[in-house]
């Protein structure tokens, strides 16, 4: 038995190529939340959450047995029980990930991102290929619930940002004439949209309609001083005085490549298999792949994210996103500016969030949120990017996150990271006394770094002799 699932239009099934019937609508919306995190365990709350909201004075009497009985009917209408599981407190959907078209498409649009400039050709036919698999613009058609809507709106935003990296390559590849209508209806469609503007300037130029392309952009200029008060973006501008110029404008747009990790900790100890099962994880081809480290204060969650992320820099070619914690909406403007965008003044959350995917449709970045309770609205949550988090509320946390418990030092670990910034000579003849304060600290990276920080600042000190001055104080 061979099932397909569909999403990228309105959602669907088919079993050994006949169509399944899904039911209900709110069936389909359990169905599509199980679509989106396929073979992982996504928790009933979260379900209930996203078929009626997160307000309970809105949800039915009992959510969590409508869910069930959902999840029940799903099982008779797919013909085999066993692929849909409960178990913990939540519901699995055991199919592979080529099984919903949402992965293959999300895999091709990595694949094609990575050709952009290398092989602009290849990437053409691999973007042709993976927006035609969209039935319509809208995904999740006609499912209901908060789940459905805002997957349709993260979806709805990647793929006009790739529509424009498509569009970006037509007119590379000498296809101006081609596309030039397409894209004046597409500008008309969104006319504060500079990219947009920027490439029927390129396309209209390049066919010989120059005195068109500068009425064009006059136009967008006077409309965005008189909607919004600016000016157009720089990249617009150029383009513009280039073309009055006469000169040859570029052809694929260089977008910048922000790289905001602080420096790699050299001396991390004792962290080298969770380092390798995170790079792992967002090297993983295709998707959007989240790890989530969490522990005790002081384990160093912090400085493992940085260290994973330093590790798997050649992953992203197009750059890499910090934050360290603040206000979302300040740090969704700070990162469009990174991406060589401008947001919005006084703009809502939810439309930056929209604008930053869109700003990463089409990217390779890895995001590094540290100590993000809600990280939601940052992640980047398109194909080809990555977030790794810290200090993240499990429970806002995706279902296909994978979470990685960060806890105290071994004890032989312990030693080393005391012995490489104090000095191996000094550590080794007070074994005694280095075994208490790696105790007296806990065992945590970040208290014994300070506490072996202070010993190697005063020479004149013997490893007992803090010991005690850490004890007098408690």
């Amino acid at each position: 038995m061979r099932l397909e699932f569909r999403v990228l239009g309105p959602l669907g099934a088919t079993c050994d190529g006949r169509e399944v019937d899904l039911g209900r609508p709110q069936q389909r919306a359990v169905l599509a939340a199980l679509l989106l995190a396929p073979g992982q365990l996504v928790p009933t709350d979260r379900l209930v959450e996203g078929l009626w909201g997160e307000d309970d004075t809105c949800w039915p009497k009992d959510p969590v047995g409508q869910i069930g009985t959902h999840a029940h009917r799903l099982r008779r209408a797919l013909g085999a029980p066993e692929l849909l599981v409960a178990a913990a407190g939540g519901y699995r959907l055991a199919v592979p990930r080529e099984a919903v078209d949402l992965f293959r498409y999300e895999g091709a649009t990595a694949e094609a991102v990575a050709l952009r400039h290398e092989d602009p050709a290849r990437a053409r036919e691999l973007l042709v290929a993976a927006l035609a698999t969209w039935e319509g613009d809208r995904a999740l058609d006609g499912v209901p619930g908060a789940f459905a809507e805002r997957t349709r709106e993260r979806l709805s935003a990647g793929r006009f940002a790739l529509v424009k990296t498509l569009f970006d390559l037509e007119v590379a590849l000498g296809r101006h004439a081609d596309v030039v209508e397409s894209l004046a209806v597409l500008a008309a469609a969104h006319p504060q949209d500079e990219e947009v503007h920027r490439l029927h300037l390129l396309a209209l130029h390049r066919c010989g309609r120059t005195a068109e392309a500068l009425a064009v952009y006059e136009a967008l200029r006077e409309r965005l001083d008189r909607e919004l008060g600016l000016e157009p973006a720089p990249v617009v501008v150029e383009l513009a005085e280039r073309i009055r110029r006469g000169e040859t404008p570029m052809s694929l747009r260089r977008l910048p490549r922000p790289g905001q990790l602080p420096p790699d900790i050299p001396d991390l100890v004792g962290r080298a298999g969770l380092a390798g099962q995170a790079q792992q994880v967002l090297r993983t081809a295709g998707g959007s792949p989240v790890v989530a480290l969490s522990g005790p204060a002081g384990c160093g969650t912090s400085a493992l994210a940085v260290h994973v992320a330093h590790g798997v820099q050649d992953a992203f070619p197009d750059g890499q996103l910090y934050a360290g914690g603040g206000d979302p909406g300040t740090i969704l403007a700070a990162f469009l500016r990174a991406l060589g965008e401008r947001p919005a003044g006084c703009a809502p959350v939810g439309e930056l969030t929209a604008h930053y995917r869109a700003a990463l449709a089409g990217r390779r970045v890895l995001v590094v949120l540290d100590g993000a309770a809600d990280p939601t609205p940052l992640l980047p949550a398109v194909p080809g990017c990555a977030a790794v988090v810290t200090g993240a509320d499990p429970e806002v946390l995706p279902a296909e996150a994978v979470r990685l418990a960060v806890g105290p030092l071994e004890p032989h670990d312990a030693h080393e990271l005391l012995a490489r910034i104090v000095g191996v000579e000094r550590i080794s003849r007070e074994p005694a006394a280095a075994v208490e304060l790696a105790g007296l600290c806990g065992h945590l990276p970040v208290l014994l770094r300070t506490a072996a920080t202070r010993l190697a600042a005063r020479p004149w000190w013997s490893v007992a002799d803090l010991v005690r001055w850490l004890a007098e104080r408690g």
